[in-house]
């Protein structure tokens, strides 16, 4: 998760070094700019948050997901068919 360029942000990085080598204060620099002070100044003490690793949710659980014929019968369930499907599910 990279952080997004700021064209803005990019534009104030750039006047920074300049206003200090120019001699002149934030707020004279900004007005011969066409800066605004409070962006100026926000910027010049900007530092990026710490990009945070995501973790697996390891509370969720892998699922498999698969077809399955019920049979037709209204009675009683195949065993043998009951078997495959428990197999099935539990793979």
């Amino acid at each position: 998760m990279s952080e997004v360029p700021n064209p803005i942000r990019k534009e104030y990085m750039a006047h920074i070094d300049k206003q200090k080598l120019s001699g002149l204060s934030i707020k004279k620099y900004c007005e011969q700019n066409n800066l605004i002070e409070h962006k100026f100044s926000y910027y010049r003490n900007y530092k990026p948050k710490p990009q945070k690793l995501e973790k697996p949710h390891s509370s969720f659980a892998p699922v498999k997901i698969v077809e399955t014929k019920l049979p037709k019968s209204r009675g009683n369930i195949d065993p043998v068919w009951l078997a495959k499907f428990v197999k099935s599910v539990m793979e």
